[in-house]
């Protein structure tokens, strides 16, 4: 009976220690957790009070890094003499530049020739085969990711060859850049529509092969307009350009004239800088101006095909 109890008593002891190890190992354990999340907490109030002086803004915007003019000036020459004589000079310039949503551009060219086919012939004389020049200017200004843009443009030409002594013109219109893929520096592809109002002064007179006044002399010019612009640089050294643009004119007298102007070049890099460029220029007028009786008519058609160097800048 004595042996029974004290049995018991020893088996209920050790069961009491064992209860009160595994009540004091789970109290530890509580403690812990609680010490590792109010070490967390603590990390965060610190590191939310104690941010890095140097650290910008992150809602701040980078300036956009301003672009200088790029563009090119080029340079056709053709003489010859003998039993007969030709000189014949073209030029053309271009400038760009950029500035983040705005663009601005520079665009002129000309042509000067003379002829002489019966140079052998003593008081034989050159006749004048070409004789124009033109410049314009176009400011853009670029909407969202570059897609739509407005444009305004001013310019000024004549080509006393084919009579028009003179035409202004401005235009208000969009321009739809459907393409523009760069490779660094390289353009591989660019596609741009212009849709825009056309509204100017033209007028005319004729230079050759005699002097002789044209009725009208002025005519106020209003017109809708859609030209294409593309390029295509199929390798560094390599470039093709189209520009396409069609007039119609809507305001009498000269309601119903279209006018058609395309120009085709093909670049060829020489050097880092210099090129060599071959160009395609149509100019189609359905209505040419002509002069009174005796005068000689106007062809609606003038095609000139051009091969000179070009420097990039």
């Amino acid at each position: 009976m004595f042996l029974s109890a004290l049995a018991l008593s020893v088996v209920m002891s050790q069961t009491t220690a064992e209860a009160a190890a595994d009540k004091s190992a789970a109290a530890a354990e509580r403690a812990a957790v609680a010490a590792e999340r109010a070490a967390a907490a603590v990390e965060k109030i610190a590191a939310s009070l104690a941010a890095p002086a140097a650290d910008a803004p992150t809602d701040v915007k980078a300036a956009p890094a301003q672009v200088g003019w790029v563009g090119s000036v080029g340079l056709g020459l053709a003489f010859i003499t003998g039993n007969t004589q030709t000189l014949t000079m073209t030029g053309n310039l271009s400038a760009d530049r950029k500035w983040d949503v705005w663009a601005i551009g520079l665009r002129a060219s000309g042509a000067y020739g003379l002829a002489n086919p019966s140079a052998n012939v003593v008081g034989s004389t050159s006749s004048t085969t070409a004789r124009r020049a033109g410049g314009s200017i176009r400011g853009d200004r670029s909407f969202g990711s570059g897609f739509a843009s407005l444009f305004v443009l001013a310019g000024t030409e004549f080509d006393h060859v084919k009579n028009i002594e003179s035409r202004t013109v401005g235009e208000l219109g969009t321009g739809l850049t459907f393409f523009d893929q760069k490779q660094g520096d390289l353009e591989k592809l660019y596609l741009r529509l212009d849709l825009a109002a056309h509204a100017g002064y033209e007028t005319h007179y004729q230079y050759f092969p005699q002097a002789s006044a044209i009725d009208p002399y002025g005519v106020i010019i209003l017109a809708p307009r859609a030209a294409l612009t593309f390029r295509w640089g199929f390798s560094k050294d390599v470039r093709v350009s189209e520009e396409l643009e069609f007039v119609p004119y809507v305001l009498a007298p000269t309601a119903g004239r279209l006018l058609i102007n395309s120009t085709t070049k093909l670049n060829a890099r020489l050097t880092e800088r210099l090129s060599l460029a071959s160009s395609l220029l149509v100019n189609y007028d359905s209505m040419p101006p002509n002069g009174g009786a005796g005068s000689t008519p106007r062809l609606p058609t003038d095609v000139a095909l051009t091969v000179g160097v070009e420097a990039a800048f």
